[in-house]
This record gives C-alpha cells, sequence and structure tokens, in this order.
C-alpha cells in the first residue's frame, strides 16, 4: 500500500503535467542552434538499469536509463533509446518508466525532469513534472 500512493500521486502528476517533444530550433549552453543533442553513450550503469527495466516488461529499444539529481534533490532522467521518432505514446511511457524508477527506489514526489534522446544523441523528449513548472 506504501508504494501504491506514490505511484497513484505519480500517475496524476504525469497527466497533469506537460510534455513536449518539440525539435524546434533551441540553442545549447554552447550557442549552438538546433535541437538539444547528448554525445556520449549511456555508461555500464545506464545500460544495467535498462536491462532490468527490460526484464520487468520496459521496450527493448531502451539502451540507457541514467539518475542524476539537480538543485533540491529533483532526479533528472536521461534516457537513451533506438527509437529515431521517439514515442507516441509518450505518457504511457514515462509513466511506465516512473513506476519502474520507483520499484527501483528512487524518489519521485518531488516530480522529475526525463529527457530521452534518440541514438544519434539528438533531444526527442523531454518531461518535467516538478511542482514549479506545473502550477
Amino acid at each position: 500500500m506504501k508504494r501504491l500512493l506514490p505511484a497513484l500521486l505519480l500517475a496524476v502528476s504525469l497527466l497533469v503535467a506537460g510534455c513536449t517533444d518539440d525539435a524546434g530550433p533551441h540553442k545549447d549552453s554552447t550557442g549552438q542552434s538546433g535541437p538539444p543533442r547528448i554525445s556520449k553513450s549511456p555508461s555500464s550503469q545506464a545500460t544495467a538499469l535498462a536491462n532490468r527495466y527490460h526484464a520487468a516488461g520496459g521496450p527493448r529499444d531502451v539502451a540507457g536509463i541514467q539518475q542524476a539529481k539537480k538543485k533540491g534533490g529533483v532526479p533528472v532522467l536521461t534516457v537513451w533509446t533506438q527509437r529515431k521518432d521517439g514515442y507516441e505514446q509518450f505518457d504511457d511511457f514515462a509513466t511506465d518508466l516512473a513506476s519502474f524508477l520507483a520499484g527501483e527506489g528512487v524518489n519521485l514526489d518531488q516530480g522529475y525532469v526525463l529527457n530521452v534522446y534518440g541514438p544519434d544523441g539528438t533531444r526527442l523528449h523531454t518531461y518535467d513534472t516538478t511542482p514549479e513548472n506545473n502550477s
């Protein structure tokens, strides 16, 4: 029952929160135009977490999952995928991923930021469920 309430709250926050897969022009910290990119491939730890996600029923095209924390302790989740066009049913993907990570002990009570990158390093989705961005 203790795990059900956070998962339920998370699911509700995902439904209320916004998602964008906008690939319009952006400027990154280097001043380059274009969609944000990630240049590195997933670490062995991120790959191992993705393998556990697969074993739990997650999509096999997820190549890596990494968790970091931004100021204030909010998790920043990075997902590497083999999909070139992202997830058509992104809300379902994000909900399933969050549920899996909560089961792995990741505290999502303060929301989280999720960035999904394609095989060429282009950001396909960004999703922010933190209260300050959803009030």
